[in-house]
């Protein structure tokens, strides 16, 4: 079987392939023109580091103040801050070349996996659409997660398309051979860059990994192994070199280990336990991964005491999309491992030999892509991320998405061999109630539009009611400070402080030196707020060493 003939798309299938990715684009660039979706302080540190690379010559190896997560999304915007100025579309418009990649990407490796165009096209029409908690996973430029997905998927198809040609290595022709070289060095690339990105993509280097050494270990002692070490290395080329350089303590994996102690500290203080954690993952943050959230608050779950009547729609509706998400997970990976037993018993016809070897690698491919979403929740779990705050914390699953193809494809493959009139009907109605889900969650994005557009027309005015006011160089907490220094382009120069107005969380510590050296700073935090009534009391106690501003949900304190 031929490949590269497969992957090789004719007129008709060309032409529904590229309507499909040409509409998923349109969307994502229309809820961009909109601002949406809303912006924070997160996204502003990447702004802001793409503002340093395109104008001030910095070239940082890590997301400010995160010395584990590869700031790629920064580096491309930055090219687009020189041609065409700085601001929030220009940053997120290479989020939408992550996303084209990712879906042609998908629709090549469910055609590898399933050799079915329909059921290529059919996952790539769902994975185009998505929940607003989807698309804004993958439409917020704060790091890692919309490239994730990209670097998950090409990895994929590239292991399973090597996996599948394996035997193309004994045929004679230099060509040949040096075009897997070539894929070989590719992958090792994808590789070194997705664990540069997010450590979060071992999962998938894991399996991929044993796919190769199963199916192409001739081939990884060989030129083709040399080829995808010498990838890997300049692909993560940064984060191998930084971890070279600097002390042990300093490395990305101990300042990883900090971030989780950190939360295992907050886990024991509020006295949460397992239950939590399951619930945690299980109610809210697996459907928001995957497109079944329905924006229900996490109090409305178990085991919170804050339930209602009103919570029963929640607890049923998501509760039910996980239960059907693992069910099928379960039911793929039984169906793979039943399928590779059957094709490892010895004595199959000797002609049947080549087809059995694609039968078994397609099948070794699904399971492994499975084993990935699987490792990444079970780590996911295990971690205090779930009990502490799991409806942020869930773009730590932005990666399960890949696995929807291949859960799905029992219903689908079923349609067309099912006889009987109400299996047919429930299989149908579930596929329909999964594309009715993706729909709407579209729809419910498109309708938030409004909302975040005056939002950000709010942040562009309170800007300039600062600028005017003089009070450029502030104090406040962490999630306004760095969205109004990207958004004025570093007229607008903030320190970050916490409830009790100390030092705290500046992802970039020059600011925090300029705004100490201001002879007379600004202060400004949203009302009621714990820091705003510290400087209440303060107005108070000094009413003539402070001039006193109200700008929307804002109260701004300038030093005389």
């Amino acid at each position: 079987m031929n490949i590269v003939k497969r992957l090789r798309l004719p007129g008709v299938s060309e032409r529904w392939i590229l309507a499909c990715v040409a509409g998923a684009t349109l969307l994502r660039v229309v809820l961009l023109a909109f601002n949406w979706p809303y912006t924070d302080s997160d996204e502003g540190n990447m702004g802001v580091l793409a503002l340093h690379v395109a104008f001030q010559g910095e070239h940082p190896v890590f997301f400010y103040g995160g010395n584990y997560l590869g700031p790629l999304e920064g580096y491309l915007a930055a090219p687009l801050f020189r041609l065409f100025g700085s601001s929030l579309f220009a940053l997120r418009l290479p989020l939408v070349l992550f996303f084209v990649i990712f879906l042609i990407g998908m629709y090549y490796l469910v055609l590898l996996l399933y050799n079915s165009r329909k059921y290529a096209l059919v996952s790539a029409i769902l994975l185009g659409l998505g929940s607003p908690d989807v698309l804004f996973l993958q439409l917020r430029a704060s790091g890692e997660y919309p490239e994730l997905e990209m670097f998950a998927a090409l990895m994929c198809l590239l292991a399973v398309g090597l996996a599948l040609t394996t035997s193309r290595w004994q045929q004679p022709g230099a060509g040949t051979k040096w075009k897997r070289i070539g894929l070989y060095t590719l992958l090792g690339a994808l590789v070194g860059q997705a664990l540069w990105v997010d450590l979060l993509a071992g999962p998938f280097v894991l399996a991929m990994g044993l796919l190769l050494s199963f199916f192409c270990w001739r081939e990884l002692v060989r030129w083709p192994g040399l080829g995808l070490f010498v990838g890997f290395v300049v692909g993560g080329f940064p984060l191998i070199y930084y971890n070279l350089t600097v002390s042990w303590e300093q490395n990305s994996w101990n300042v990883l280990r900090s971030l989780q102690a950190s939360g295992e500290a907050q886990f024991l203080a509020t006295h949460l336990t397992w239950t939590n954690k399951l619930a945690g993952m299980f109610f809210i943050a697996l459907p928001m991964a995957t497109g079944g959230g329905w924006g229900c608050a996490p109090v409305a779950f178990p085991p919170s005491g804050a339930q209602s009547t009103l919570s029963i729609p929640c607890i049923i509706g998501q509760g039910a999309w996980s239960t059907g998400y693992l069910l099928l997970g379960l039911l793929a990976a039984g169906v793979a491992l039943v399928t590779i037993w059957r094709l490892t018993r010895p004595r199959q016809p000797v002609e049947a030999g080549m087809e059995r070897q694609q039968r078994l690698i397609r099948q070794s491919g699904q399971l492994v892509v499975l084993v990935s979403i699987g490792l990444t929740l079970v780590l996911y779990t295990s971690s205090p991320s779930p009990a502490v705050a799991p409806d942020t914390s869930f773009r730590y699953l932005t990666c399960m998405l890949l696995a929807l193809p291949i859960l799905l494809w029992p219903l689908w493959h079923s349609l067309s061999r099912n006889r009987r009139a109400l299996q047919w009907w429930l299989q149908a109605v579930l596929l329909l109630l999964v594309a009715a889900t993706f729909t709407t969650g579209t729809v419910r994005s498109l309708w938030q539009m409004p909302v975040t557009q005056a939002r950000y027309t709010e942040q562009q005015a309170l800007i300039q009611d600062l600028q005017q006011a003089g009070t450029t160089q502030l104090y406040s907490d962490y999630w306004t400070c760095n969205i109004l220094i990207f958004l004025s382009q570093e007229k607008l120069i903030c320190s970050a402080v916490d409830n009790d107005m100390h030092p705290a969380q500046d992802r970039y510590l020059p600011y925090r030196l300029i705004v100490h050296a201001t002879p007379h700073p600004a202060y400004i935090f949203a009302a009621g707020s714990a820091q705003e009534l510290i400087m209440r009391q303060r107005t108070t106690a000094n009413p003539t060493h402070y001039r006193v501003y109200r700008f929307f949900e804002f109260v701004v304190y300038q030093e005389i």
